[in-house]
């Protein structure tokens, strides 16, 4: 923008535009407390001020469409919010309506999965109270993982950011290719562990990361090199799914979906 055009436009729009240049956080907090509209009216107005309305009309569209997204997800972030281990079995059905599919575990248990539009949810209930859940998340929703023993930047760092693990199982099949372990640590530790996994009906791996977990159920199924083998597959794979359980991993490998029940289920 010229000298020229800047004298044209009014001191408090020029105020207004700093404002937002130097704070992009501005917009999400005026989304959060539902002025949306009033921040991308703002910005049109700015723009057209500015003479510069074509070039910024696909910038304004695009926060836009942002910002709907995050509002749109927000409904997900609180339904989440409300599952916990040792809740009451009843809260499933009341936060995500009737689940969408049930199958009974070889240990017995129930496992009951729970759609919402923006991920699957797959639990485990004894006597009436939740004691262990699995969150697969859909591409581009990020639920809150701050109580996780990953911490909040859980699916953006590789397994070995955890340092602590008690437990692993891994498929590398025809029905399904998953690694899962078990997680000391986290906000509520003592009362229970955080799951870490990864499966590829969320995203496909990488090449290398499916020869390093093939590695890792060859190792397991030898009983041979299996620390070696997970630390390779720990340092390179990066998680896509996260939980919570008082069973460990053993009972919450069935609770992963199979390549056809994740088609079944989003079958149109």
């Amino acid at each position: 923008m010229s000298e020229e055009q800047k004298k044209d436009v009014p001191k408090e729009i020029q105020d207004e535009l700093k404002e937002l240049q130097d704070n992009q956080e501005s917009l999400l907090e005026a989304q959060s407390k539902g002025n949306l509209a009033r921040t991308i009216g703002l910005l049109s107005v700015v723009s057209i001020a500015l003479g510069g309305f074509n070039d910024s009309f696909d910038a304004i569209e695009k926060m836009v469409d942002f910002g709907l997204s995050q509002m749109t997800d927000i409904p997900s972030h609180k339904k989440l919010e409300k599952v916990y281990i040792r809740s009451s079995a009843e809260v499933l059905d009341q936060t995500f309506g009737a689940p969408v599919y049930i199958k009974r575990s070889t240990g017995d248990d129930v496992i009951k999965y729970y759609k919402d539009d923006n991920f699957i949810l797959s639990s485990i209930t004894r006597d009436n109270a939740i004691v262990a859940y699995l969150v697969f998340p859909d591409e581009g929703f990020t639920p809150e993982t701050l109580e996780h023993a990953g911490g909040s930047e859980f699916f953006n760092q590789p397994f070995n950011a955890i340092e602590s693990v008690n437990e692993i199982r891994a498929s590398f099949a025809r029905t399904g290719n998953y690694y899962i372990e078990e997680n000391n640590g986290g906000e509520f530790g003592y009362l229970y562990s955080s799951i870490s996994g990864a499966s590829e009906f969320i995203t496909p791996l990488t090449k290398n990361n499916r020869k390093l977990l093939s590695e890792v159920v060859d190792s397991l199924t030898m009983d041979e090199h299996v620390i070696k083998s997970v630390q390779s597959l720990r340092l390179n794979a990066k998680p896509n799914f996260y939980g919570y359980s008082t069973l460990g991993v053993g009972a919450l490998e069935e609770a992963i979906l199979s390549n056809t029940e994740y088609r079944l289920i989003h079958k149109s």
